[in-house]
């Protein structure tokens, strides 16, 4: 079902919503430590950071994180500074990694890493990495389940679409004509 929004924008149905960890905050808060103490001049900073502008800015980071999967796409966004919304058409997902380095072990996290098509090794482009979600392997294999079922239908979305079966009839009608043509000047 596709409906729109208040702003008149195409929005697909929603089928799962990610829910994102509460220990991810910390874990954004922590990984800015090290850049700082790494730096002398910023040393004196890191508790206005621990105790105020740290811990604000990864609340606000952490409430704006979303990742939504519809009928034929994830939607991503994050960011309150600077907003960044992906939408990752399913049938160009290839894989789904679920990577956990030390730090985030040790916060009992995880972070899903979304590789489409077009994005090699060593590049970014491609890739969207969706730390902390809450389950991240059963959201993984619903993202996987409904790739396959979109790749099924061969990429065009639910298979009971009414408006599909005319526009297919057309196609055909009109290679039909074609190869009329074609075999009458040949």
């Amino acid at each position: 079902m596709v409906t729109t929004d208040r702003a008149g924008s195409r929005k697909e149905e929603i089928l799962l919503e990610a829910e994102f960890d509460q220990r991810l905050k910390t874990y954004y808060l922590l990984g800015a430590l090290l850049p700082m103490a790494a730096m002398f001049v910023t040393i004196p900073l890191i508790p206005i950071w621990l105790l105020g502008l740290g811990q604000y800015l990864c609340r606000r980071h952490f409430d704006s994180l979303e990742a939504e999967l519809s009928h034929r796409s994830l939607n991503i966004r994050r960011g309150f500074l600077v907003r960044v919304q992906k939408t990752v058409p399913l049938d160009k997902i290839t894989d789904l990694a679920l990577h956990e380095g030390p730090i985030l072990r040790h916060f009992g996290l995880c972070s899903l890493k979304v590789e489409t098509a077009g994005g090699g090794s060593g590049s970014s482009m491609g890739q969207v990495s969706l730390p902390g979600v809450v389950d991240a392997v059963a959201f993984r294999d619903a993202v996987l389940n409904q790739r396959d079922r979109v790749a099924g239908a061969g990429g065009a979305g639910p298979m009971d679409d009414p408006a599909r079966e005319p526009v297919l009839e057309e196609i055909r009608d009109t290679l039909r004509r074609i190869e009329t043509l074609l075999s009458d000047h040949a």
